[in-house]
């Protein structure tokens, strides 16, 4: 069983150059029936859920393409939109900060003889830190099935060369060379 992940990736390697995976990447963004928006800067895509379909939360790609021997490698990693994700982030700190505080505050009422009731409110701003920290993955799985529609759209952009809601229309692009999930991301089924 594989370990949840905070920020699941993945690698995927095809038979295409870099600008032509970058170009098919436009192309489907561009589509009308596209379920994804995003911004693509030379080798480098975000793609994210369309604005109407987003929620609290709502995953987005980073994606970076890498040219190889063979073809092109892209790692990919899905994430909270950035400002959730620096919200989480302040919000650790802060937790962690005052929990330090509290700690040493504890310590300083023990050695007086008082009641140490900083270490008691220390022990619970870590309880909330891991309460956070389990929310985290509760809307990892609240955004699971975007997180699968952009992946889809992604396999289907680059990988088959277009993006529809009907497999197998169009030309076929390259096969994947290989699809490696590192940190927990499965990939989907297309």
């Amino acid at each position: 069983m594989q370990r949840p992940r905070q920020r699941p990736r993945f690698d995927l390697e095809v038979d295409l150059p870099p600008d032509e995976v970058i170009a098919r990447i436009q192309r489907a963004l561009a589509r009308t029936r596209c379920p994804c928006e995003g911004d693509v800067r030379q080798r480098h895509a975000w793609i994210h859920v369309r604005r109407q379909d987003r929620h609290f939360w709502s995953p987005t790609l980073d994606l970076t393409v890498e040219p190889t021997e063979f073809g092109a490698r892209l790692h990919g990693r899905f994430a909270p939109h950035p400002s959730i994700w620096t919200f989480f982030v302040f919000v650790y700190a802060a937790l962690g900060a005052a929990s330090t505080v509290a700690f040493c505050w504890g310590l300083a009422q023990l050695s007086l003889g008082s009641r140490p009731f900083g270490l008691a409110i220390s022990a619970a701003l870590l309880a909330l830190i891991g309460f956070v920290y389990g929310a985290a993955f509760i809307g990892q799985g609240l955004g699971s099935d975007q997180i699968a529609q952009m992946r889809i759209f992604l396999d289907r952009a680059v990988v088959r060369g277009h993006e529809s809601d009907e497999p197998g229309d169009g030309a076929e692009g390259p096969q994947h060379r290989a699809d490696r999930p590192d940190d927990g991301a499965d990939p989907p089924s297309a």
